[in-house]
């Protein structure tokens, strides 16, 4: 199946109104990393803190506008939630995030497709605010856009709302619902049931029929439906299974658990790179 990357690609194409792009000129790349050069350094000049930015060994130069000395710093599968607009150097707007202009994607390590903004967010800490000149090959690369044309740089304003691992976003998420009976498992894997079964929890190697809803922890739903699972095998996710053998026929629960017992760095279809997952659950039958 194919990686998630592709959903984060969607993402940013309703973002920029791309409406297709189409193969640029067979242009010489080293020229025009050159000229992305002149055309940033000569851009700095006229700004009032350009004396102040730092060329990154990507290549991409940053100001730091507001600084947060004790902020987070973004660590890889951390949730990031930036507020961010983008624009040509000449000031044309060509980027931004609708409603309240912030976005939260997983700090991944260059998997999205405008890869200066991932490298931007590990330059900075949680509540600061900085400008990001990205050269095209930081950018949105060697095709024309819609609004942007082949090879342009571009100019990120970017403020850093926060960052929160999975256990932080758990933890958020539990508290957001009101959760108070809350069972937690080695792993992180918690269990909230919401009914009371009697008998023996399932054991391992018998086959389950089960009721589920999946979510992401935004409450986005992924996956719906009636299936049989055979507890044990690998097959069957961790943090699923593992739940599975905790709970009886008939019993109800939902229950929350990190990528690491789900899809991990990769994701899976509509499933983010290092997504913590919930599910609502019910074993209606043992087979």
């Amino acid at each position: 199946m194919k990686r998630i990357n592709l959903s984060l690609i969607t993402v940013f194409a309703l973002l920029i109104g791309l409406s297709g792009c189409m193969d640029s000129d067979n242009t010489d790349d080293t020229a025009k990393v050159k000229e992305n050069e002149v055309a940033i350094e000569n851009y700095l000049k006229t700004d009032s803190l350009g004396s102040k930015a730092i060329r990154d060994s990507s290549g991409l130069y940053y100001i730091t506008r507001k600084a947060n000395p004790t902020g987070e710093v973004v660590k890889i599968g951390d949730a990031v939630t930036v507020k961010l607009n983008g624009y040509l150097l000449d000031g044309k707007k060509v980027l931004n995030i609708e409603k309240d202009s912030s976005y939260t994607f997983p700090a991944n390590g260059y998997v999205t497709p405008l890869p200066g903004l991932e490298r931007s967010i590990f330059l900075m800490k949680s509540g600061e605010k900085a400008t990001f000149l990205l050269p095209f090959y930081l950018a949105f690369g060697s095709y024309e856009r819609v609004n942007i044309p082949a090879y342009s740089p571009i100019r990120l304003e970017v403020e850093l709302l926060k960052t929160r691992t999975e256990a932080q976003q758990i933890e958020d998420f539990i508290a957001k619902k009101g959760y108070t009976k809350v069972e937690r498992h080695p792993g992180n894997l918690i269990i909230i049931r919401t009914n009371t079964a009697t008998g023996d929890t399932t054991k391992s190697g018998v086959s389950v029929e089960v009721k589920y809803v999946g979510r992401m922890l935004d409450e986005t739903k992924f996956d719906e439906g009636t299936s049989t699972f055979l507890t044990g095998s690998a097959n069957t996710i961790p943090g699923f299974d593992r739940a599975l053998r905790k709970l009886r026929k008939n019993e109800k629960a939902i229950i929350i658990f990190p990528s690491s017992l789900g899809y991990g760095k990769s994701g899976r279809e509509k499933i983010l790179p290092y997504a913590p997952l919930q599910f609502e659950i019910e074993i209606t039958k043992t087979l």
